[in-house]
This record gives C-alpha cells, structure tokens and sequence, in this order.
C-alpha cells in the first residue's frame, strides 16, 4: 500500500488570507524545469504538492535529496515536495493539477489522467504550444479528452523556472473560462483560483486572472515565434530597430490571431502576452531565441533543423492550421518557416518581413462626436439669452 503522506510536510496550513480556504493538495504532471519549477512554487506556498516524473530515476532524485539530476543545477528544491513515477500516486486526491509537458505530448497525457482525476478537478496546461495536425490550443485538447467534468485553464506569463525555483518575483497569468461571471461553475473556479493566488504570493508568484484562455494561449504561443526572429537577427547583426520591428509585426499577428479566434486584445497586455513576449525575445537564456541565432548564422539552418527543436519551430509549422482556417497571413511566422524549411535565408526572410510584409489594418478609431450647443429660443416674448460658450467646444 502506498503511502500517500510520504514527502509532505504534515504541519496544518494557516487558513488563506481574505477569507479564501487553502489547496488541499495539487500535482504537477512532468519533471522537465518548468514543471519542477511550477511544483515548487506551489510546495513553498503551502500546497502539498507531488510531481509526476516519467523517469524513476529523476523522481528519485527529487524526492530523496530535493534535487533535479538534469535541469536546475544549484537550486535546492524545497523540502517535502513529492515526486513518483506513478501517475495514480501522484494525481490522488489532488485538487489542482498542472500538465507541464510538451505541447506534442499533452494530449496522451491527458486522456491518461483522466481516467484518474475526480470531477470537478482544475485542471491547467503550462504549455505554449499549438497541436500539431489539429491547430488545438492546449485547453482545447483538455476539454476534448477531460470532457465538461473538470474545469480547465491555462498558466503562463513570463518567467525563467530557475528564477520560479529559487523564489524569485514573478508575474504569471492564470486563464480560465469558468472565471467569467456568467459561467455556471464561476463560483468553484473563483473559489480555487483565489486561494490559489493567495498560496502562490507566499513564493513570490503573483497571479494576473482572466476567463480569456484563448489571448493567453495565443500570446503564449506566438512569443516564440517572435523570438526565433529576434534571435536571427540578432545573429545577423541587424541592430535593436530591427529587433522593435519584428516584435512589432509579431504583436499585430498575436492581434489579429487572438481576435478571429474570440480572444480579447487587452488580454495580450497582460504578463502572458507582451509580458512573456519582451522576456523570451530579449534574453539568450530563452531556447527560442538561441535557436533563432542558431538559424541566422551562415549554413545554421541545416544545423537547426537537424537538432532538437524549440517548442516554437513546432508551433510555427502548426499554426499554418488557424491561419488557413481564419484566412489570416501571419507574417513572423511565415518569416520563421521559410527560414527552417530552408526556402530563404534568414537575411532575406527578415528583409521581407520588415519591408515587403504590408501592416494589417488597425480598425478606425472611433472619434467622439462633437457635442451640438444647445441654444435656447429668443424671440419677442423671451428674456433669454443665448448660453456662452467654452473656449474651445466648438472647434474640437
């Protein structure tokens, strides 16, 4: 029999601040660093948490000496995080459960965990990705595989996991459906996402909360597009104009994308859109930038293509899905693809997209009308006078 309490720190949690009860328990599904990342945060904030490792050998590693054998060196995990190997062992009683494995391999994880989770589980992807075959979004692979029994999101924003790790500040977006008001389960995902965010404050992690999981998950997604452009020129000694006009182009594709497929634009200035774009794309430390320099140096994209790629050159090629779909031309990522299927090179594909790609057309502003001065009636019977005006009213 299965020990269910090994690795928790059984001391009872505080009653959460504001009246919000607190996580019983919450498992996080891969032990890659950002799931580890994401299950320490959640440890040091006072849900027991256990983490699904599909090798035993890393499980072991993390549960006996609060360690990761392959990622995250130098950073002490915190004690009483669980991990296994075993699915069901992990996934037991929880009622918080986070899928942080690859966007290809998401949905096979779900439908084995659905067979283990109880209705009425939240259940939230920490993936940036886009199916290939089908052009899902994660969540829209959750609900076809979890059904309308659980209640599912995402969760993401900008955020290096040795830096979740170690307890350092950070700004992430927790999207979910059921948080709209009109929702029928609006009441239980208020209620779990408020102690949610409270826990997770105690580690340094504050939650922005949205019921737009597509702008989210749009944002999310075409950020590394955005920086494998970023990261080409940069290796092609473009200069930071350049780098502001791509992140510009990629900007209005998140735009136009998020909204054919219902999204809302204020949602990509969140920390899962702009947020998460300006980190990825400024920094080497992120894998979809240093692909993007890989592809921009002379004869890189052989070199890319043959090597593990980042989860944006996957989504890149997926996202060809919605664009045809919507009717839409996304220009960073019809730049990035002709670069990794080696149609042009990076010097060319950048050139075309910062000075042949026309811009899209933002909609008219809509002008405030002019206000229309009220002028009372004179005539012979009346002492009235017209009303004076403010400077200015009449020549707005």
């Amino acid at each position: 029999m299965l020990d269910l309490t090994e690795g928790f720190d059984l001391n009872p949690l505080s009653p959460a601040p504001h009246g919000h009860p607190p996580l019983g328990c919450a498992a996080v599904l891969g032990a890659g660093a950002w799931g580890t990342a994401l299950a320490s945060a959640l440890q040091r904030g006072g849900v027991p948490t256990w983490l699904w490792a599909r090798r035993p050998e890393v499980a072991e590693a993390i549960h006996d000496r609060n360690h990761h054998p392959q990622c995250l060196s130098g950073v002490d995990l915190p004690s009483g995080l669980g991990a296994t190997a075993d699915m069901a062992h992990a996934l037991h009683g929880a009622q918080l459960v986070i899928l942080a494995v690859p966007a290809a391999a998401t949905r096979d994880i779900a439908r084995r965990a659905a067979l283990l989770m109880t209705p009425g589980t939240v259940v939230l992807t920490a993936s940036k990705g886009i199916e290939q075959g089908s052009g899902a979004l994660m969540t829209q692979v959750l609900d076809e595989e979890l059904g309308k029994t659980m209640l599912t999101g995402s969760i993401g924003g900008p955020s290096f996991a040795d830096e979740v790790a170690c307890g350092k500040s950070t700004l992430l977006t927790l999207a979910m459906p059921a948080l709209a008001r009109s929702h029928p389960q609006h009441r239980a995902a208020s209620r779990i996402a408020g102690g949610l965010m409270q826990q997770l404050a105690l580690a340094s992690v504050t939650l922005e909360l949205t019921p737009d999981a597509v702008g989210a998950q749009v944002g999310g997604a075409l950020k590394n597009m955005i920086a494998i452009a970023c990261g080409m020129a940069t290796a092609q000694g473009m200069g930071e104009n350049a780098r502001a006009g791509i992140i510009t182009r990629g900007l209005d594709d998140m735009r136009r994308l998020s909204q054919a497929m219902g999204g809302r634009v204020e949602t990509l200035l969140g920390s899962s859109g702009v947020g998460d774009l300006f980190l990825t794309a400024a920094s080497e430390q992120s894998r979809n930038t240093r692909l993007g320099m890989q592809l921009g140096r002379p004869g890189g994209e052989t070199m890319a293509v043959a090597g593990e790629l980042a989860e944006g050159a996957l989504s890149v090629m997926s996202v060809q899905i919605l664009e045809r779909k919507y009717g839409l031309r996304l220009n960073v990522a019809a730049a990035v693809r002709d670069v990794l299927q080696q149609r042009l090179p990076a010097e060319r594909a950048l050139h075309r997209l910062l000075h042949e790609s026309a811009p899209a057309m933002l909609p008219p502003a809509i002008r405030t009308p002019r206000p229309v001065p009220i002028r009372p009636r004179i005539g012979r019977d009346s002492d009235a006078r017209p009303a004076a005006q403010a400077w200015g009213m009449g020549h707005a």
